[in-house]
């Protein structure tokens, strides 16, 4: 019972996590006039998407530092620590004046809020990751390791609710506040119940070994550089198929199909409910065939699929093509994602593994996954074709194909979910069928 409290308050925090990160990428097109006026909308938008990839610019800092902290001093540190810092810049920006009330400070507060948010949460989804890991049972790490996602999926879904709420007519003009305030209350109390968290078993077994002075991330560069590089491209394809299906189309479903901003958000809790009930499914799948042969596949079909996918959108201006578009995206994020928790642990060893996943994760995150609504956009204003961010999915998708075929479990009992090792079943199977 108290390894499962453990593991449920470690999850709180992720959903936090997805929580605060999802309100500004969903109010992104509503505070564009509001923080960054201008008289072109395209112009106010792309500022405030540069806003929202500036979070995950600090992001590989966070994991830098935080991952520090978890491999010397423990888990348990990190993440009291990081749920703590990642808790007041969203109670900021629910207080913070508009760009007509204090002027140009409006806009540069509120891109330091997301500094400072995107630092501390560098280490959270990969804390979160190896704690769960480290206290779960090792026979199912792929199912394990995707409640973890569905958690983060569940606080976005919470996030767009309640952000989808605060916006209806009902409501007093500011009240998109409302979530952000509920968001940073929230995370301070999660905080507390943090600090009455266990130690993981991996750490208290492999501390005793820690070396005075030692940096972890540069024993990950000279043990292990090809995972390390391989999680740069998971980080990458981890989050460009989830924000092109929801945070870009974002502007095209108020402005082209005249959805007001509650109805909008509504679209995209029925995207961030699909992503949340697939996971676990797919964490299940994960086990029977390997974690990496599910990566794989995915990725495989999210390069082939990129393409028609975008010509598909562009050609059928409707609501059910958004939603099938959505849907397959779904399919494909969710697959690949479900078995990341699971499977990036075992690319490290223990005193390692924080600074290895949480940095090199984040990394791929900045340069390729927060920035992909930005890029998207910019890459449609830039060429006049609709279908130009497809070659950014493809992107996503060898990413995650090459990443996925080439990294390598340190352990054997890992690598038993790892691509290569499921190749020999394959053949024979395939031979006695």
């Amino acid at each position: 019972m108290k390894k499962k409290w453990a593991i449920g308050t470690a999850m709180i925090g992720h959903a936090l996590e997805h929580y605060d990160v999802t309100l500004y990428g969903f109010f992104a097109a509503m505070l564009a006039p509001i923080f960054f006026p201008s008289e072109h909308y395209i112009v106010s938008l792309i500022a405030s998407w540069g806003a929202f990839a500036l979070g995950f610019l600090m992001r590989p800092l966070g994991g830098l530092v935080f991952g520090h902290l978890g491999d010397l001093l423990g888990r348990k540190q990190s993440l009291l620590t990081s749920i703590l810092v990642a808790s007041f810049p969203t109670l900021i920006i629910g207080f913070l004046p508009t760009y007509a009330t204090i002027g140009i400070l409006a806009p540069l507060v509120l891109m330091a809020c997301r500094l400072v948010q995107g630092f501390s949460v560098g280490g959270e989804y990969s804390g979160a990751a190896i704690f769960v890991s480290e206290h779960s049972e090792q026979n199912r790490p792929g199912f394990t390791g995707s409640f973890l996602c569905a958690t983060g999926f569940g606080g976005a879904l919470l996030g767009t609710l309640v952000g989808a709420f605060s916006t209806l007519s009902l409501m007093p003009e500011w009240g998109w506040r409302i979530p952000f305030i509920i968001g940073g209350i929230v995370g301070l109390g999660s905080y507390f119940l943090r600090r009455r968290l266990p130690e993981t078993p991996d750490f208290k077994k492999e501390s005793k070994f820690i070396k005075k002075g030692s940096i972890p991330l540069l024993e990950v560069y000279k043990k292990h550089p090809r995972n390390a590089i391989c999680v740069i491209a998971m980080g990458a394809n981890g989050l460009i198929p989830l924000y092109l299906g929801s945070l870009y189309l974002n502007p095209i479903l108020t402005q082209d199909f005249g959805l007001s901003v509650a109805s909008m958000m509504l679209v995209n809790s029925c995207f961030l409910f699909t992503w949340t009930v697939l996971l676990p499914i797919f964490g299940h799948y994960a086990d029977k065939i390997g974690l990496s042969t599910l990566m794989v596949i995915s990725s495989s079909l999210t390069f082939v699929l990129a393409f028609p996918l975008f010509s598909f959108i562009a050609e059928t201006q409707s609501l059910i093509h958004i939603f099938i578009f959505q849907g397959t995206l779904s399919f494909l994020g969710a697959a690949f994602v479900s078995a990341l928790p699971g499977f990036l642990p075992s690319l490290f060893s223990p005193l390692e593994r924080y600074s290895g996943v949480a940095f090199n994760y984040t990394l791929g995150q900045a340069l390729f996954g927060g920035t992909a609504p930005l890029i998207a956009t910019t890459l449609v204003t830039w060429t006049g074709d609709p279908k130009a961010p497809a070659f950014y999915l493809m992107l996503s998708g060898l990413c995650g194909l090459l990443a996925s075929l080439f990294a390598k479990p340190i352990s054997q009992e890992a690598f038993s979910h790892s691509f290569f090792s499921r190749i020999p079943f394959m053949i024979k199977g395939k031979l006695t069928s």
